[in-house]
């Protein structure tokens, strides 16, 4: 089998590494494999017109393209084009099968998808905390117009927000419903800025408006792979655990000794959120 990795230089070495984590979860046979660089472009489309002339100049049975939107608009339109077969965010496969798999549901259930028309385009699902992956593998530059298409009447740039560090933080205090209202989350991200971690939150406290929406973790969030993470008020519904479960330490705070949280949990405290939270800032500052 013939692999094309198709890599943004902005980002090669994550991007490499999450496309290396799912080739470690599959299954293959040989298989021979090339990197494709592509130059930074705000347009799809040149993009797309320059991997569809090196896939013309150097066919291959699949290619492979980084988790996030760019990835996953990439992999659908151009299988579209070469009258392949795209799926996005998948986690793992079986090519002998000709099978991947993804999570689905909001990470409840693992859809198992039939592959069926070559070329296949995938989006790898996201990794965090991936190993570093350095295949002996030649790299070639995708040539890339840098006009915007000829149909494009006019686009304007929205400016990112700024970034909340929470993707890279190896410390992070997660909150759910269970901070029950805006100033309690004050109150949390005080003790979290005085323990040294980032905050992150579920999406019922995003969505109460109890913190900004850059703080959202799980399925449609952000994804950590903390060194300890503390999920306190948290039910622990699948779409969020996908946010937290790559971290190397978990303590859950939960008042409900039901919580689906404490089977996520290497350590379990069945109390408010609040009075441990702030016992555990006390015994910090004891410490110093």
């Amino acid at each position: 089998m013939k692999i094309a990795v198709i890599l943004p230089e902005a980002r090669k070495a994550s991007a490499l590494n999450e496309i290396g984590h799912f080739i470690s979860r599959s299954e293959m046979a040989q298989t021979q494999f090339e990197g494709w660089l592509l130059p930074e472009n705000e347009y799809s489309e040149p993009l797309l017109e320059g991997i569809g002339a090196q896939f013309a100049r150097s066919p291959v049975d699949m290619l492979l393209f980084p988790s996030g939107w760019q990835g996953a608009e990439l992999a659908t339109r151009l299988a579209y084009r070469l009258q392949g077969e795209a799926w996005g965010a998948v986690s793992e496969a079986s090519f002998a099968q000709q099978v991947v798999r993804k999570r689905a549901y909001g990470g409840a259930l693992v859809a198992a998808l039939r592959l069926q028309n070559k070329p296949w385009c995938l989006s790898v699902a996201a990794a965090p905390g991936a190993k570093t992956w350095q295949p002996e593998i030649e790299y070639c530059q995708i040539p890339v117009a840098e006009q915007r298409p000829a149909w494009l009447v006019e686009s304007a740039a929205i400016e990112d927000e700024t970034a909340s560090g929470l993707a890279e933080a190896s410390l992070v205090l997660a909150v759910g419903r269970g901070v029950g209202s805006p100033q309690a989350m004050a109150q949390v991200e005080d003790i979290a800025l005085g323990l040294g971690m980032e905050t992150g939150a579920s999406r019922e406290a995003v969505m109460h408006a109890w913190c900004s929406m850059d703080k959202l973790l799980g399925m449609s969030g952000t994804q950590v792979a903390a060194d300890v993470c503390i999920a306190a008020g948290v039910s622990g519904a699948p779409a969020f655990i996908s946010g937290i479960a790559h971290s190397r330490f978990i303590v859950a705070i939960n008042h409900d000794p039901q919580a689906a949280i404490f089977r996520h949990a290497d350590v379990g405290i069945v109390d408010d959120l609040l009075p441990v939270l702030t016992e555990l800032q006390n015994c910090v500052r004891e410490d110093i």
